[in-house]
């Protein structure tokens, strides 16, 4: 019986290290991206950056869970609906955003530092800005659920218990690489507003995909806060 009992512990405690690791090997390849890109502005160099940790990031967890932990292949379904709460949640981040910006954000805002960073990879002419947001709304939003919503909060819940403990765990790695970015398009208080902003956000997708298990529910929330976000970035690079 102590035999069983150690080998089940043995085994938990090795779930568990090899969690971590796929956690780790995951949550920096965001912020290396970011401040490659933000920090040390390396122009191609930093396209390069973002490519490559972008197919790291895609393809590193569906590696992870099929082949290391030796888990079943799934689509996500939305099994248990959500969608109605996801789109009343997302419609009302809208809102938040679009009104902190016409309120505060020629105070916080700096408008020539974003155009300085997006300048040299072309993001300031029209038709590339509107296929970068395409791309951001629905692949990279979606490819964030799928990491930062499937694969770490999941891996975080093997560390901790209870769903808000999980939720704010995975939440402020999400944070984490946004707040980089953030400093360099607003002052402090800006900074620190909106990286609580992306926190609070963050921590309403996770609720969603704990909630209801599926990144699809989880992403119609993201992508409301990503076209709210981007409509921004529009209005001050090209103008409405």
């Amino acid at each position: 019986m102590n035999s069983e009992a150690t080998l089940h512990g043995n085994s938990g405690q090795n779930a568990r290290n090899t969690a971590l690791l796929g956690l780790i090997l995951v949550s920096i390849a965001p912020s290396i991206s970011v401040t490659t890109g933000f920090v040390f502005q390396a122009g191609i160099f930093s396209v390069i950056v973002f490519v490559f940790t972008k197919i790291w990031i895609f393809g590193l967890p569906g590696f992870w869970h099929l082949k290391v932990e030796n888990q079943a292949f799934s689509w996500s379904t939305a099994k248990k609906g959500g969608w109605g709460m996801s789109l009343l949640l997302g419609i009302g981040m809208m809102l938040v955003v679009w009104s902190a910006y016409f309120l505060l954000g020629e105070q916080m805002l700096q408008p020539d530092a974003l155009k300085l960073i997006l300048d040299p990879v072309g993001l300031t002419v029209p038709w590339k800005l509107a296929a970068a947001i395409v791309f951001w709304v629905f692949i990279n939003s979606v490819l964030e659920e799928y990491v930062f919503r499937w694969f770490i909060t999941s891996k975080v819940e093997q560390f901790v218990d209870g769903k808000w403990r999980s939720t704010f765990i995975s939440s402020a790695i999400f944070t984490l690489h946004h707040s980089i970015a953030l400093v360099f398009f607003l002052d402090p208080v800006g900074a620190f507003l909106a990286s609580l902003g992306v926190f609070i956000g963050g921590s309403i997708f996770s609720w969603l995909y704990l909630e209801y298990r599926s990144i699809w529910v989880a992403w119609v929330a993201h992508a409301c806060a990503d076209i709210a976000i981007f409509a921004i970035a529009w209005d001050i690079v090209i103008g409405f």
